[in-house]
Formats: structure tokens, C-alpha cells, sequence
């Protein structure tokens, strides 16, 4: 295990978050940063599934197939790059999120 060390004016204010050790303390701050970027994550999910009606997946089989009007647009390319990347986000977040929660025993 590496040995973290924490300033004194970080202790303090560690304080005031949830948890009775350092350890559980921190903990507790990775999982609300892991839940809170989720939600951010599937909010902006679902603006694109609103902007296009159609899930990721939808869409990405219509793009494949040239189903997608203007695809090669510039707004409609950069849409399904960031589509895609936050679909990747969104899994990787979710992973890591049942991990934590896994390791804690939450």
C-alpha cells in the first residue's frame, strides 16, 4: 500500500466529510466524484438522445448504414464523435463506480 500524505490545511477541511477514518473519508469523496461525473455523463447522454430521437446505438447502426442525413456534416460528425466518447465515458465511469462499491462493500 502507498503511504499518502496529506497537508494539515486538507485534514482539516476533511473534517467535514462523511466517514469516521481519513481512509473512509476519501472513499466516500472518490465515490460522490465517480456518481456526480456519471450524472453529468448521462445528462449529456441524453441531450444527444433528444437532439436525434434514437439511442447510440440507433444511431450508429443508421450512420453505418448512410441513414443519417448530412452525415459527413461538421455539426452531425462532432455530434456522433462525442456521442460515441461519452457512450466509452459513460461505461468506464459506471465500471469503476461498481468497483469502488464492490471494494467498500457498499
Amino acid at each position: 500500500m502507498e503511504t499518502l500524505q496529506i497537508p494539515n490545511s486538507m485534514k482539516e477541511i476533511l473534517q467535514f466529510a462523511e466517514g469516521k477514518t481519513i481512509q473512509e473519508k476519501l472513499a466516500r469523496l472518490l465515490l460522490s466524484d465517480l456518481e456526480n461525473r456519471l450524472r453529468s455523463c448521462t445528462e449529456r447522454l441524453y441531450e444527444f438522445e433528444k437532439k436525434y430521437g434514437l439511442e447510440f446505438k440507433e444511431f450508429k447502426e443508421a450512420w453505418e448504414k448512410d441513414k443519417v442525413p448530412e452525415k459527413f456534416s461538421y455539426e452531425i460528425e462532432r455530434d456522433y464523435m462525442e456521442w460515441e466518447s461519452l457512450e466509452d465515458e459513460h461505461d468506464l465511469l459506471l465500471s469503476k463506480l461498481r468497483e469502488m462499491k464492490e471494494r467498500l462493500s457498499l
